[in-house]
């Protein structure tokens, strides 16, 4: 099963321990873009921390917890834009029930491509400093009809007074866990509509639900509505019906069309569901095997074959194939693995496994490395998940660059002429990692091109990131990414 990236949702977990009860300290951290006439283009921070993993102290009217922030942006060729560090209480709670807190910062920023370097810590705690960064590229939305990032929120009400959390006559409250268990039936999202005031044109906003692991739409959620308000700002809340939504990985669209359907502009929003009640999970205990089925697997090659299930399965199964491979019960893995293809390929089952065992020992034999598997690396997981590429770029000798592939796929799924680019930091062994896609629930990389130059080159600006970049012979990845 192919990770699932939250490329707006940053998760930053302590890892060494401290003297406190409380041994780990949990922030969670998004990101969300938004625009402003007077101010232009700003980008909205936010922080959640946990508080079962906070240290809580007695003050006079209850218990109060106290946060400490550093924060740095620097721009694309490592200039600080931006930094601050203070302390941040938490509310003040009047019983031994505490409640996670939040902070919320905005900050104007032009167009181009950032790194945010964060250094939080309990400042009630020792040893509790956690550090992250995340890329990020700042798009200008002062055109155009465009619509802002996608944010998901706990909760929004009507509130017209000032505040942090108050924006355009809400106050809101993010959610920053793009998880949605089976309690939670809604997900309720925010975004903002800039510049369709500006033509008389006809304009439609268009929702989808996006299925990541299949690529494709769920059309029970797919709604249009034409555009009445008109303004340089208009905001808008959601709230969509997902309790018959199964477990997965999904990504929620919005896009705005002109009255010639034609896309203006779209955005996205990644979130993972775990629906216990639509769980359709295989029940495998009591499958009959098949003799000419099971003939194709040798005893010591089970839990190979059966981990090479994961970058096909549903996300439901699979808790179900990693608990197997711990048991290393062959009996219950030779009825899973037959229950498996009878419920993918009903009736012809073992012509189904025979193909999908072709594919897998072809990636072993291409990708694996001395510590992977064919099939657990990301170009052995993205072939067996989407199938052979119809075009392959290789470069292994660029003065610049470190070598790199760019695979070409004309059609998966919905989506058409879709892009994977890896690349082979270490110089050694075959491990080359997943850098960039433009594939719903791929990993997005805005700065991939510095990444992949950086043995040699220093980073550009902000409006050219590449503007650095020593054009030597077979220095070629963006016209070899950008040519299709």
């Amino acid at each position: 099963m192919k990770a699932f990236y939250l490329l707006l949702f940053l998760c930053l977990a302590l890892a060494n321990h401290s003297w406190s009860q409380r041994s780990k300290f949990k922030v969670y951290f998004n990101t969300v873009q938004f625009y402003e006439p007077s101010i232009g283009n700003y980008l909205e921070l936010h922080f959640q921390f946990d508080a079962k993993h906070t240290k809580f102290i007695a003050k006079d009217k209850g218990l109060q917890a106290t946060a400490y922030l550093k924060i740095e942006i620097k721009d694309s060729i490592n200039k600080i834009f931006f930094t601050d560090e203070y302390l941040l209480n938490s509310p003040v709670f009047n019983d031994s029930t505490v409640e996670d807190f939040f902070e919320l910062r905005r900050i104007p920023l032009a167009k181009g491509l950032y790194q945010i370097n964060l250094t939080l810590s309990d400042w009630n705690v020792k040893n509790s400093e956690i550090r992250g960064s995340q890329l990020l590229e700042v798009t200008d939305m002062a055109q155009t009809p465009t619509i802002s990032q996608v944010e998901a929120i706990d909760y929004a009400i009507a509130d017209t007074s000032t505040g942090v959390f108050q924006k355009n006559g809400f106050l809101i409250i993010p959610k920053l866990n793009a998880y949605y268990g089976t309690m939670l039936n809604t997900l309720p999202v925010y975004f903002e509509l800039y510049q369709a005031n500006n033509s008389p044109s006809r304009y439609f906003i268009e929702e989808a639900i996006i299925d990541t692991e299949n690529q494709r739409e769920l059309f029970s959620y797919h709604k249009s509505t034409e555009l009445k308000e008109r303004d340089h700002v208009v905001p808008m809340i959601k709230r969509i019906d997902i309790s018959n939504l199964a477990s997965g990985a999904y990504a929620y669209t919005v896009s705005i069309l002109n009255e010639k359907d034609s896309l203006m502009h779209s955005s996205e929003y990644f979130f993972e569901r775990g629906n216990i009640t639509l769980d359709d999970t295989i029940n495998y205990a009591n499958t009959i095997l098949d003799p000419n089925f099971q003939q194709s697997i040798q005893e010591d090659s089970l839990q190979f074959y059966l981990g090479s299930l994961l970058p096909i399965v549903k996300s439901s199964e699979n808790k179900n194939i990693r608990t197997l491979l711990k048991t290393k019960d062959f009996g219950a893995i030779r009825r899973y693995f037959q229950a498996f293809w009878n419920s993918t390929s009903p009736g012809d089952a073992t012509y189904a496994w025979l193909k999908y065992k072709q594919q897998v020992q072809y990636v072993q034999g291409l990708y694996k490395t001395n510590f992977q598997s064919g099939y657990e690396t990301d170009r052995g997981r993205v072939y067996l998940q989407y199938g052979a590429p119809s075009t392959v770029n290789t470069r292994e000798d660029s003065p610049s660059e470190y070598p790199y592939e760019i695979w070409f796929y004309n059609k998966i799924g919905k989506f058409s002429n879709r892009r994977f680019i890896f690349y082979n930091p270490d110089l050694t062994n075959n491990a080359y990692r997943l850098l960039h896609s433009d594939l719903v629930g791929e990993v997005k990389n805005p700065g991939w091109s510095q990444i992949l130059s950086k043995r040699n080159t220093i980073n550009g600006t902000v409006d050219d990131p590449n503007l650095f970049n020593e054009r030597h012979w077979g220095q070629n990845s963006n016209d070899l990414f950008r040519q299709y």
